[in-house]
């Protein structure tokens, strides 16, 4: 915990002294933009670090599969929830800092939601990789690099109406894209995620927990087969 807050703290620290892209919002003061940075962060840090682990999570435990009787399926899952821990942290800590700047609206309530459906995404995802990954190993190796490009192709600190002309369609295929709005729809006050962005955010994530059970189910018999 006491981690957590320092890591953030410092993150904070950076961010306030800014000269960082030197962006200015127009309305925005610097606290607000501190505010705008960290509600796409905190959500991208989660999902970068539940993927990452949740990839080796079956590969490091094929122990527990062979030698114990214990529904694989949860493996995944159980390291999806261990990598969201500090997010979960965090988004306590900026709903205190957008509370403090009296930002707060009712739309908050529906950000049990948008985590829920966070989860289901990345667990979807995580039985796919982890599947993957006790055959192929180094596939992380890309995993990890690709999640760290997604980072800068993602509009945490800036406006996705800021892209230029002609690029939107990178913004558009960029899932990362769908959970930043929905959780700034959900924490700033005038951030309400458009329909269709709210819609493409839950078409995905239950898509993707659809296929990644049916890929996992599919392969699971094999799985304990590889050391």
């Amino acid at each position: 915990m006491v981690g957590i807050i320092y890591r953030y703290r410092r993150m904070l620290a950076a961010i306030t002294r800014i000269e960082l892209l030197r962006m200015r919002f127009e309305g925005f003061s610097r606290f607000d933009y501190v505010l705008f940075v960290f509600c796409g962060l905190v959500p991208y840090l989660g999902f970068m670090e539940a993927l990452t682990t949740g990839a080796m999570s079956i590969k490091q435990n094929i122990h527990l599969v062979k030698n114990v009787m214990l529904p694989i399926e949860l493996i995944p899952v159980r390291s999806v929830i261990v990598g969201m821990a500090s997010q979960f942290v965090s988004i306590g800590l900026v709903l205190v800092l957008v509370a403090a700047d009296r930002s707060l609206t009712w739309r908050v309530a529906l950000l049990p939601f948008v985590v829920v459906f966070q989860v289901m995404w990345l667990a979807g995802l995580t039985w796919v990789l982890s599947s993957v990954t006790v055959a192929l190993p180094d596939i992380t190796y890309f995993v990890n690099l690709f999640v760290f490009l997604l980072m800068f192709l993602s509009p945490i600190g800036y406006k996705p109406e800021m892209v230029p002309q002609g690029f939107g369609w990178i913004l558009y295929l960029n899932p990362i894209y769908y959970m930043t709005e929905m959780y700034r729809g959900t924490m700033l006050n005038g951030a309400s995620p458009a329909v269709p962005v709210a819609i493409a955010y839950v078409v995905m994530c239950v898509t993707t927990f659809a296929l990644g059970s049916a890929f996992f189910e599919r392969f699971r018999g094999v799985l304990t087969d590889y050391e």
